[in-house]
């Protein structure tokens, strides 16, 4: 059953954003099964904008960006949660205009994944001004119905594809986790 989303503040998204949606997250160079493959690049180079720079880190923990997350423009976040000395999990984001947009990895169901999205979540909440937490994943998964049980489950709610703060990415499946927010709560500081 699809639940009509309605943002609290957010009304349709404008052109521009509209068009920013149409980038996807990608991967990151530094993923793979290995602790190893986390290869945080400190660069400050202004014209790199592909590399991704760690932005935080506490705990098993690391958040990686590719721009600070200052501009108007999307902004990738990978969220990356060591799980032991050789394993991690990865979520892979888009920040968007208070939105953050996750691709839900393969084998999102195991215990460290959802450790991990845990984790994820208590970051974006008070860490960062985003409203909602978007995860996706493809429409033909074989285990599309364990994630929709599984997301509900987590407080994630079902978005009717058709819904304008969307972005229009085809074959795939939306929920969304609006963070509640205490408009006073949030510091000043960038995160």
């Amino acid at each position: 059953m699809t639940v009509p989303w309605q943002p609290g503040t957010e009304g349709d998204i404008t052109y521009k954003e509209r068009e920013d949606l149409t980038l996807r997250p990608r991967s990151c160079l530094q993923c793979s099964e290995s602790l190893a493959g986390l290869q945080v690049v400190k660069s400050t180079k202004q014209g790199d904008h592909n590399q991704l720079k760690e932005l935080y880190s506490a705990g098993n923990l690391t958040v990686l960006a590719t721009d600070p997350l200052l501009h108007q423009d999307p902004v990738q976040l990978d969220f990356h949660f060591r799980l032991t000395p050789q394993t991690s999990a990865h979520w892979h984001g888009l920040l968007c205009d208070h939105r953050l947009f996750l691709d839900i990895p393969y084998q999102a169901l195991d215990q460290g994944n959802r450790e991990s999205l845990t984790a994820t979540l208590e970051y974006v909440e008070e860490k960062t001004n985003v409203d909602s937490v978007f995860v996706n994943f493809q429409n033909n998964r074989n285990d599309k119905g364990a994630l929709l049980r599984a997301f509900s489950y987590m407080g994630f709610e079902l978005v009717r594809p058709d819904h304008p703060a969307l972005p229009p990415w085809d074959n795939v499946i939306f929920m969304v986790y609006p963070l509640e927010r205490d408009l006073g709560h949030l510091s000043s500081e960038p995160p």
